[in-house]
């Protein structure tokens, strides 16, 4: 049991950030007024840690080493938070209200949502960049916001 508490790197400069982000995501994702349906929400969410964690923790953090969040040695509680339920809860809160004819001014208010989110990890400690720079996210968030989460909406709607 001990081993497993060291694993989860709860000693990390900052680690209170991605927990109280991840909480207050969550929380906010489950008790918001739906318009997604709860099979939308599971898809969209499941989907959306996979490819977080995928991309963000073994890609770039990993294998092109561009930063490293709390141990660098360790994957703990505060990876989990920030890119298996954060970011995820950000693709679903974005969904439940996305608007096709306000489609724009929601990509903007969830990149700017998302890029404090990153920044403010970085400010405290928890996320330290290596050769990445917190801007460089900005068209990564407004693909993802702008192009690829309304897309997955239309396949998971689609009915065969």
């Amino acid at each position: 049991m001990e081993k497993f508490i060291q694993n989860m790197d709860l000693s990390a400069k900052g680690i209170w950030l991605p927990i109280i982000l991840g909480v207050i995501a969550l929380a906010y994702m489950l008790f918001m007024p739906k318009r997604l349906s709860w099979r939308e929400i599971y898809f969209t969410f499941g989907v959306g840690a996979f490819l977080s964690v995928t991309v963000d923790i073994v890609i770039m953090g990993s294998i092109l080493d561009a930063f490293d969040l709390g141990d660098a040695k360790k994957e703990g509680i505060g990876d989990l938070m920030s890119y298996g339920v954060a970011a995820p809860c950000f693709a679903v809160i974005f969904l439940n209200y996305f608007k096709q004819e306000k489609k724009w001014m929601y990509v903007i208010l969830f990149t700017l949502i998302s890029l404090l989110s990153e920044w403010l990890l970085v400010q405290v400690g928890f996320m330290k960049l290596k050769w990445w720079q917190t801007w460089w996210s900005i068209p990564v968030y407004i693909a993802i916001f702008g192009f690829w989460l309304p897309w997955h909406l239309r396949l998971i709607r689609k009915e065969y």
